[in-house]
């Protein structure tokens, strides 16, 4: 019969590899619920899974051929990228001089094509991006940004863009209580980057946005967001069907007034700055963080 040491090293070989079946059965089952499919080929196929599940179960890099095949597709972040940086570019929205270093939260980075995008155009640009900390709810979505980040042709882009993480605003600001721990719990930053978040979320998303950018952004800080707005009680014919189907996918989504969100702005220490139209009826709109009393 085996010795106690064959025994006990092989108890711990059982253990690990029962732990990583777990890990890959729990995997399955949410994506099967997910994508209402019965087949496990579907899951090893899926590129995108294959990042999902290596996430979890090794740090080791994404290889990138794995990775230039399990980003997902985001159609209006392509479309919205170039005019935004025009913007960022030309008008100096979130720092006063380019040079000066700069920290980014990105807030609901769906599948991850600004976080890319936007670090490779304004590093080539002149602009000093310290870091860039891309955050989202959805773990599909996490496993797409960090599959864009691996298969990106600049290597700065690795260094700069962080590991995606998961964050998810309520009135109270993050809902996981990694907020809530070191390092992440004192962690402040120079630039809150938001598009089209506010729109397809409950109020309270936008509520817990404003009040996690009063606390987070440091002393004339941005928080930087984009998507359709009503302004002055006014939309155009083309926001107005939009916004009804909106509330027909779900009653807590519309397009939200810019008062309300300004109002919940200031309330957090936020003062307006910047109202830019964009294009499809879009608004780019800036707010920054007025002095703390404290910093006086």
């Amino acid at each position: 019969s085996p010795s106690p040491g064959t025994k006990t090293t092989l108890n711990k070989q059982i253990s690990a590899a029962k732990s990583t079946a777990s890990l890959i059965y729990s995997s399955y089952t949410s994506m099967r619920s997910r994508y209402a499919t019965s087949s496990l080929a579907f899951i090893v196929n899926h590129p995108r899974h294959l990042v999902l599940l290596k996430r979890r179960l090794t740090s080791e890099p994404i290889p990138s051929s794995l990775a230039q095949m399990a980003t997902m597709d985001a159609p209006a972040s392509d479309r919205n990228k170039g005019p935004i940086l025009e913007q960022l570019q030309q008008n100096n929205l979130f720092v006063d001089d380019s040079s000066s270093p700069v920290t980014t939260l990105e807030v609901a980075a769906g599948a991850g094509v600004h976080s890319v995008y936007l670090t490779e155009s304004l590093k080539s640009s002149g602009f000093n991006l310290s870091s860039w900390l891309p955050t989202d709810p959805d773990e599909l979505s996490r496993a797409s940004i960090d599959a864009r980040v691996a298969a990106s042709s600049d290597n700065a882009v690795g260094q700069i863009v962080k590991p995606a993480l998961p964050l998810t605003l309520g009135p109270n600001g993050a809902k996981e209580a990694i907020w809530r721990a070191e390092p992440l719990s004192t962690s402040t930053y120079d630039l809150i980057y938001n598009v089209n978040m506010i729109h397809i979320s409950p109020w309270s998303a936008t509520a817990g946005l404003m009040e996690f950018s009063g606390r987070r952004l440091n002393e004339g800080g941005a928080l930087v967001i984009y998507g359709p707005f009503i302004l002055n009680g006014e939309m155009v014919q083309s926001n107005v069907a939009f916004d009804e189907s909106l509330r027909a996918k779900n009653p807590a989504w519309r397009i939200r007034n810019l008062e309300d969100v300004t109002a919940k702005a200031e309330s957090n220490g936020l003062t307006l700055t910047a109202v830019i139209d964009m294009p499809a009826n879009n608004k780019m709109v800036v707010f920054k963080r007025a002095p703390r009393q404290e910093d006086n």
